[in-house]
């Protein structure tokens, strides 16, 4: 409780104006929503401006609910129509429901839009007068509701808690107990005294690396010959002769086997 107290107190201002930020914005989107129905089954008709009345502005908020700035002028104008229905009934005198910081003069001619059956919805056909003033109010709410929103939930703590995991139960190493039959089976392998690991060695065989795969030889290519040209014979071999003059030494003889005399 004392903590939504002191949250209150402290960021006060903040809730104010998200809460009022967001009631702005929400009637502007709903006014906007019934405006775009009425242009979609209205019709634009010309019109002339038989009188006009002029009064000043009662304050700002009076300006601005008719899509009026309130540097542009102090005065209102609010002319007097006269036009005719699809159907073909003559308005002599209607007085116009929107009030403008522009002035008019008799006799000049202007648009209005209005519901085909019905005159009493029409108004002078400026954009102001249809979506300007839901559209200031949308932006008096964004900028009221934006900040406040961003002040009340900053954008770190929203970051750090997106990224911080959940909380996960620590699992338990101890080794769970055995049921049934197999409860003297971990008991007799707990009692075996541990065995002496063997050093890890090399065989002779594992320790000879493996032959290299041979590359295959490539085929040897044949020399490409033609019948029109036959290779030439090719030139005996020459004897060497000794370098010094000597004489060449005579061929040796073979002796013939005692067999071969006898016969």
């Amino acid at each position: 409780m004392n903590k939504i107290v002191h949250f209150i107190k402290t960021r006060g201002i903040f809730i104010v104006l998200l809460i009022t930020g967001l009631y702005y914005g929400c009637r502007a989107l709903w006014n906007l929503s019934n405006t775009l129905l009425y242009a979609h089954e209205a019709v634009v008709l010309p019109a002339v401006v038989v009188d006009v009345r002029q009064r000043p502005f009662e304050s700002f908020n009076e300006a601005l609910r008719y899509g009026n700035l309130p540097w542009d002028g102090d005065i209102s104008y609010r002319p007097i129509l006269r036009f005719t229905m699809p159907a073909g009934i003559v308005i002599r005198a209607y007085t116009a429901p929107d009030l403008d910081n522009s002035d008019y003069s008799a006799g000049e001619q202007v648009e209005i839009i209005t519901h085909p059956h019905d005159p009493n919805q029409a108004h002078v056909y400026k954009w102001k007068f249809l979506w300007g003033a839901d559209c200031m109010l949308l932006g008096l709410g964004a900028l009221m509701g934006i900040p406040a929103w961003f002040k009340l939930f900053p954008r770190k703590a929203r970051a750090k808690s997106a990224r911080t995991p959940r909380a996960t139960r620590p699992r338990s190493t101890a080794p769970r107990p055995a049921t049934g039959e197999q409860a003297p089976a971990t008991l007799t392998q707990r009692t075996q005294p541990p065995q002496e690991e063997l050093p890890f060695t090399l065989s002779a065989e594992e320790n000879t690396p493996a032959p290299a795969p041979k590359k295959p030889r490539a085929p040897r290519k044949r020399k490409e010959t033609t019948s029109d040209s036959p290779s030439a014979p090719k030139a005996p071999r020459k004897k060497k002769s000794p370098s010094d003059g000597s004489s060449p030494k005579p061929k040796r003889t073979r002796k013939k086997s005692s067999a071969t005399s006898a016969q």
